[in-house]
């Protein structure tokens, strides 16, 4: 079954790229990802535009916290390893602190969110919205095989409804 929704899901996503997305993001439809996440205790917005073409997604939580939700956003190579990775932490609590990291303020459409690149080289954009802290992760180098601009990543942060 769920083979066949991601081959579902990559027809829409094929037919959503030849229309175009703006700023050279990538359509994305979260209606079944919106369905899924309906029995969890809190629902997170999703964005509607992606850096990458999205073929697959995966929904986590650590054990018996119904505060944290992990959303990973995935597109794979003809050999099935990961081409391209982003994910989503969303947490229903006013903020996740990273006292470690020297995030740079950035504006997200009327909001204010924060933005760093870490050691890894991994892109974190994070804001707090209707009580919900989310931190987007977009993984580069050996994990992804696309470039993402800062940009491209706030244009995804803005999409999100």
């Amino acid at each position: 079954m769920k083979k066949i929704l991601v081959f579902i899901t990559v027809l829409f996503l094929a037919a959503c790229r030849t229309s175009g997305a703006s700023s050279g993001l990538e359509d994305f439809d979260h209606s079944s990802l919106k369905e899924e996440l309906k029995e969890e205790a809190f629902q997170p917005q999703l964005p509607t535009e992606t850096p990458f073409e999205v073929t697959d997604t995966q929904v986590t939580h650590p054990p018996n916290q119904d505060t944290v939700l992990m959303i990973d956003f995935m597109s794979y190579r003809d050999d099935h390893k990961i081409k391209n990775s982003m994910s989503l932490m969303a947490v229903n609590a006013k903020s996740v602190d990273d006292a470690i990291l020297k995030f740079e303020e950035v504006t997200i459409g009327d909001i204010t969110g924060q933005y760093v690149v870490n050691n890894a080289g991994a892109m974190i954009l994070k804001w707090n919205k209707d009580g919900i802290a989310y931190n987007l992760n977009f993984y580069s180098g050996e994990i992804s095989e696309e470039d993402v601009t800062k940009e491209e990543l706030i244009q995804t942060a803005k999409s999100f409804e």
